[in-house]
């Protein structure tokens, strides 16, 4: 702050839960943009074949929103005006190459829609039946 520096940006895998509940949850970064095959397609076996999308999370740094959830008071999301289902865990979505490409394509598809709706995920919720990427509009950050 004594620096001015209001803003971090930078991405993460959407298929990684644990880093989207950290990112969202933990330090109250939102995000509103989903970016396709950043890296591109890559021969490592961390990105498994599948291609690299990312999505691009904003750390307002004096925001209310950070401001309580650096302090531990932001309650889980529980409720959200829309969400994104994941089938999976804290630990991350997991199946065969085809499963995998086919749960990423959704996600992009479903994600890209509301963005271009003014929305932005505000919360990562996990269910017994899996995770959901919890949506609000930007007013709400």
């Amino acid at each position: 702050m004594r620096r001015d520096i209001r803003r971090i940006e930078w991405t993460f895998d959407p298929l990684e839960t644990k880093n989207a509940h950290f990112n969202i949850n933990r330090l109250g970064a939102i995000s509103r943009a989903y970016i396709p095959n950043f890296y591109g397609i890559t021969t490592s076996p961390l990105h498994r074949g599948l291609p690299t999308d990312r999505l691009l999370v904003e750390w307002h740094l004096d925001s209310p929103r950070v401001i309580a959830a650096i302090q531990d008071l932001t309650p889980d999301p529980k409720m959200c005006p829309a969400h994104v289902h994941l089938p999976g865990d804290e630990k991350g979505v997991s199946g065969t190459v085809g499963e995998l490409i086919e749960i990423q394509t959704g996600l992009r598809n479903s994600l890209t829609e509301w963005f271009a709706k003014s929305y932005a995920i505000l919360g990562v919720r996990f269910t017994r039946m899996g995770v959901d990427y919890c949506l609000g509009p930007y007013s709400d950050f």
